[in-house]
């Protein structure tokens, strides 16, 4: 089998060394490959050009040849180089700094080609010479190829992390845009009720901000509300047509510990946004949500059985079921509630009796009144779940 050396042979070639052009190397590299040489060629003919240890690592971040014994890189950072999301400076597992360059021939990954020390143009033209070889020798050997995905757009990114499909290039590609998955943000949801859908779609692409729209509704993370309350702030801003309402609602969900309760956020999302729109509210979290967060992860069967079972006498009578939300709310004073329901004081304290009578209680009671309260939250969110199915825009009545 031929070497670097011997393919060099003859009065016009000479030893690659510090001064060698890349377009050269290049050239002499991938004959010598051609005519036989090895990988191991390769790498030392680098090393001389370069004056720096190169090292050819797989997909996966492991050391697959080297001019000096060093180590390779986490997997999640080899997908990165392989995916263009990272690079061409990365740190290697024994702490070194290197510049990497992707191996790829075709659809298939042989590596990532380090060139360890920090970053040189130089260096970097260099070690993209040596790409050429180091593909035919892949693609020669017929092992150790990769397929490599394409790179994922930001809104990919997002699908994935809601469907809770993530892969090494999914991690890497989140973590190119600042996204830490060792301590996973929270998933939230956005939603554009105005008329300038095509404002809406603009605003959101220039958020600089990962996002996955699907017409008036947007997907993105967030570390805590405050960038939750700002991205909304800045959409109203931009479509520009909230002067006769709040048309951009947001709503984000738990901050989990794994990529796994990253998807089930995402859901808590949905479900409070459909929450925050029958309330007509427009900002609703995980943490200010109220007893809702604790009736978020039950079944609807027994988010049902627990309203019916303590509202179930009023329940069909939305004069009754508005009458006894504005009673807890002012806790009790006929004047308040009459001037919030437009409703005589007289009146207002005959429902009231229909209400006891009916319930069986006084609803002001401290432990009637924290059944009450928490069956009410699970008819707004049995609502706002039926909403959030059907996709509508509008808030549906949760019997206020």
């Amino acid at each position: 089998m031929g070497t670097i050396a011997e393919a060099r042979s003859g009065p016009a070639r000479e030893r690659a060394g510090p001064d060698a052009e890349p377009a050269v190397l290049e050239r002499e590299l991938t004959e010598a490959v051609l005519a036989g040489a090895a990988r191991s060629d390769v790498l030392g003919a680098l090393c001389r050009a370069t004056g720096r240890p190169v090292r050819l690592l797989s997909a996966e971040g492991g050391v697959l040849a080297s001019t000096d014994g060093g180590a390779g890189v986490p997997a999640t950072v080899a997908h990165s180089v392989l995916a263009g999301v990272a690079g061409p400076v990365i740190d290697t597992l024994d702490g070194l700094r290197a510049t990497a360059l992707p191996v790829v021939a075709g659809t298939a990954a042989a590596g990532v080609l380090l060139s360890v020390g920090p970053g040189d143009q130089r260096v970097q033209a260099l070690a993209g010479a040596a790409v050429t070889a180091l593909r035919i020798d892949a693609v020669r050997a017929g092992d150790g190829l990769a397929e490599v995905s394409p790179p994922h757009t930001p809104a990919d990114v997002v699908a994935a992390l809601r469907s809770g499909t993530v892969s090494p290039s999914v991690c890497a590609a989140a973590a190119g845009l600042g996204i830490d998955l060792q301590r996973p943000p929270a998933g939230a949801v956005l939603h554009y009720s105005g008329s300038r859908l095509r404002a809406w779609s603009t605003a959101l692409t220039w958020l600089e901000h990962p996002v996955q729209q699907e017409a008036r509704t947007a997907w993105t993370v967030v570390p805590g509300e405050l960038l939750l309350a700002r991205l909304r702030s800045r959409l109203r801003l931009m479509t520009g047509d909230d002067a006769a309402g709040d048309h951009v609602v947001a709503a984000s969900g738990s901050h989990p510990d794994s990529t796994v309760g990253l998807a089930r956020s995402f859901t808590e999302a949905e479900r409070l946004l459909g929450l925050a729109l029958t309330r007509r509210v427009p900002l609703l979290t995980f943490e200010r949500c109220g007893v809702v967060r604790v009736l978020l992860p039950l079944p609807r069967a027994e988010l049902e059985a627990y309203a019916e079972a303590h509202l179930g006498p009023i329940r069909q009578r939305p004069e009754l079921m508005a009458t006894l939300r504005a009673w807890l709310a002012e806790r009790g004073s006929r004047q308040s509630v009459s001037e919030q329901l437009h409703l005589h004081r007289n009146s207002v304290g005959y429902r009231v009796r229909q209400i006891k009578n009916l319930l069986g209680t006084d609803p002001l009671l401290p432990a009637a009144s924290a059944e009450l309260h928490v069956a009410l939250a699970a008819l707004d969110l049995l609502a706002a779940d039926d909403q959030r199915l059907r996709g509508e825009d509008e808030p549906v009545s949760a019997g206020h």
